[in-house]
C-alpha cells in the first residue's frame, strides 16, 4: 500500500488558486464552486493553526533545552 503525503496549507492555497481560476471562467455557474471554496477555506484555517502549534512546540523544546544547558553549565 502506497503511503500518501500529508496535505499542507501551501497545498490548499494552490487548490484555492485553481478553484478561483475555474470560478472566474464559469460565468453564471460560478456559484457552484462556493461550497468547495468554503470547505477549502476551513481546511486552510485548520492547517495553519495546526502548523502554528507544531512550530510553537518546537520552539518550546529549543528554549527548554537552552535553559537546561544553562543550568548545567
Amino acid at each position: 500500500m502506497k503511503k500518501r503525503r500529508k496535505i499542507t496549507a501551501a497545498d490548499v492555497e494552490r487548490f484555492l488558486d485553481k478553484l478561483a481560476e475555474i470560478m472566474s471562467k464559469a460565468g453564471a455557474d460560478a456559484h457552484l464552486g462556493v461550497p468547495l471554496w468554503k470547505r477549502l477555506e476551513r481546511e486552510l484555517e485548520r492547517l495553519r493553526e495546526e502548523e502554528a502549534i507544531v512550530a510553537a512546540a518546537r520552539e518550546r523544546v529549543t528554549r527548554s533545552r537552552e535553559r537546561m544547558e544553562a543550568r548545567s553549565a
